[in-house]
């Protein structure tokens, strides 16, 4: 049976979510309080970011979703991590058109799977 594009890509969320979460101890990138989501600091409606591991951090429901992502703590912690320009960097990947196609979500999908796999062996 063919996977459909759309069940693929939420299969690559599901890994890529699970990695982000263990790489960052489950801890929210923007309140540092427990967390249990994965939060874009540009929306995860924007496809050429979607899977960008600095676009990506831990997050709990509270900033991520009560405060729609604590942007301004966000960035500022962007900032911190990766350098001045690193949402400058993402900031111009968002509108470009991305489409996914099926070999780069199998990709994506077994990066994360074994991401997730080496840090098991830790």
């Amino acid at each position: 049976m063919k996977t459909s594009k759309k069940s693929l890509f939420d299969k690559v969320w599901k890994v890529f979510r699970i990695y982000i979460l263990r790489r960052d101890n489950c801890i929210c990138f923007t309140c540092g309080e427990t967390a249990n989501q994965a939060g874009h600091f540009i929306h995860g409606k924007y496809k050429p970011t979607y899977f960008d591991e600095k676009n990506v951090h831990a997050q709990c429901v509270k900033c991520n979703f009560f405060l729609d992502g604590n942007r301004d703590t966000y960035l500022r912690k962007l900032q911190i991590r990766y350098g001045i320009k690193t949402a400058d960097k993402l900031l111009d990947q968002k509108y470009k058109t991305k489409y996914w196609t099926v070999i780069e979500l199998q990709e994506l999908y077994n990066k994360y799977l074994k991401k997730n796999n080496d840090l098991d062996s830790i």
